[in-house]
C-alpha cells in the first residue's frame, strides 16, 4: 500500500493584535502540505495557536483552506495562486471593495 500524496494547502486565518493602538485585525496566508484538507486545518490550528501566543494576539474563529496543488509531484512557485475565495454578494464593485477597506492598515516594509 503506497503512502498517500501531500498536496499544498493555503489557510487563511484572522487574529486580533492586543497591544497596538485601535487592537487591529489580522489576516494570514500560510502554506502547509497535508494529505487532506481536514489534515492541512490541524496544522493551520497548531500553527496560528503557536503564532498568536507568541505575538500576543487573539485568534479568531474561523479557518478557510484552498488547495494549491494535487499532489507531491507538483511544484509551487513564483505565479502560484496560494489563496482564492469567491464572493457571492449583489454588490457593486466599489461596494464590494468598502467591505475590505474598513479602516486604517498597518504595512510593513523592510530595506
Amino acid at each position: 500500500m503506497g503512502q498517500e500524496q501531500r498536496a499544498w494547502y493555503g489557510v487563511r486565518s484572522f487574529y486580533r493584535w492586543l497591544t497596538w493602538e485601535n487592537r487591529p485585525y489580522e489576516e494570514r496566508v500560510v502554506l502547509f502540505r497535508a494529505r487532506s484538507l481536514d489534515e492541512a486545518l490541524e496544522l493551520a490550528e497548531r500553527e496560528s495557536a503557536e503564532y498568536a501566543r507568541e505575538g500576543g494576539f487573539d485568534v479568531l474563529d474561523m479557518l478557510q483552506a484552498y488547495r494549491i496543488s494535487d499532489g507531491d509531484g507538483e511544484e509551487v512557485g513564483a505565479g502560484t495562486e496560494v489563496f482564492s475565495l469567491l464572493h457571492a454578494l449583489d454588490l457593486p464593485a466599489n461596494g464590494f471593495l468598502d467591505r475590505y477597506d474598513a479602516g486604517p492598515t498597518h504595512t510593513q516594509t523592510t530595506e
